[in-house]
């Protein structure tokens, strides 16, 4: 089997949780996407999140630290059946949850998360970042899928070229896809851990990742900044497969901080670090972050839809700004 076409950054991958900033609060998210081994198997997503507040007090402890929100979701998918969304569980309950039966997990999804409700991902809350994450997670199972299976599904689909950086006509990716398909499918870079085990509060409680499935993590930090009427964002996303051995490797990883004005709501300015990408050309998207410069958090998802498409942005770098619009939410949460 081929290698995987894979981009390390020279840092590589991040190797642990930074510890929580007095006055600060901090949003941690993973869903898991466990998927099936048999065409009768539905694709079951399962997502977890919490908001987690830190006292101004020194030192950071588990002391000084309030859980603000959490939420859970399940979504069940006939993922060889059209992709059809076959269940939908929230904690906490939604009355509107079950509109989403019959949707398509993938484009339009979110869409309909919009139409049916509408203020779930409007006032950033928890539930709403988890079901926004249903897309891109149904997208990236797929190669969990092939790697279970051993080859492409039948029924799988590669990304249309210039959808992105990485898929850009002519560029390594696209070549390779068409040369040999099995050039997308060899193991990445191996994930440290990002538990901190002299914080347990740094991140919310998982359960195990079983082989064969993907994990996609996300921490969002947000903390009074140094400036007056300015706040600091610094957020991480990881996309891991978890090997035969119960190890995970990496797929994508990215990093992504900003300042916010607090008396406008808009971004200051941003930078984006990748770690870990799927290909050689991914990495010229980076500077694609700069567009949302100026641009307010409140509808930030909205601007995106138009401001980062095409062969000069990323799929996965315009999934971390769009959590980054939930920030509007936790900043009147900051001591």
């Amino acid at each position: 089997m081929t290698n995987v076409l894979q981009w390390l950054s020279p840092v590589g991958p991040t190797t642990d949780t930074p510890p929580r900033i007095p006055g600060s609060v901090r949003r941690t998210s993973t869903v898991d996407a466990l998927c099936p081994d048999n065409v009768e198997s539905p694709l079951v997503l399962v997502g977890r999140a919490r908001d987690l507040r830190t006292a101004s007090d020194h030192p950071v402890s588990e002391g000084n630290a309030e859980v603000v929100a959490e939420a859970s979701t399940r979504v069940t998918i006939d993922y060889f059946g059209g992709r059809t969304v076959t269940g939908v569980h929230c904690d906490p309950a939604i009355a509107d949850s079950d509109s989403l039966l019959g949707a398509r997990a993938g484009a339009g999804f979110r869409t309909a998360l919009d139409q049916a409700m509408p203020r779930l991902t409007a006032e950033g809350t928890l539930l709403g970042l988890l079901l926004d994450e249903v897309p891109v997670v149904t997208l990236i199972s797929g190669s969990a899928i092939a790697r279970a299976i051993g080859k492409q599904p039948t029924t799988a689909t590669m990304p249309p070229v210039n959808v992105c950086a990485g898929w850009v006509a002519g560029g390594k990716m696209d070549v390779a896809n068409r040369e040999d398909r099995s050039a997308l499918m060899g193991r990445g870079a191996t994930a440290p851990p990002l538990d901190d085990s002299s914080d347990p509060l740094g991140w919310h409680v998982t359960a195990p990742l079983p082989p064969g499935s993907i994990r996609r993590r996300r921490r969002i930090d947000v903390s009074p900044g140094p400036q007056p009427g300015e706040a600091v964002v610094e957020g991480l996303f990881r996309d891991t497969y978890c090997e035969p051995d119960g190890s995970e490797s990496i797929i994508h990883e990215y990093a992504v901080n900003a300042t916010v004005d607090l008396a406008t709501g808009t971004v200051r300015s941003t930078d984006a670090t990748p770690h870990v990408l799927p290909g050689p050309d991914c990495p010229l998207a980076v500077a694609s972050v700069s567009r949302v410069v100026g641009q307010r958090l409140v509808g930030l998802r909205d601007g995106l839809r138009t401001a980062l498409t095409g062969p000069t942005t990323c799929t996965h770098l315009t999934d971390q700004l769009r959590a980054l619009a939930d920030v509007h939410a936790l900043l009147p949460l900051l001591s």
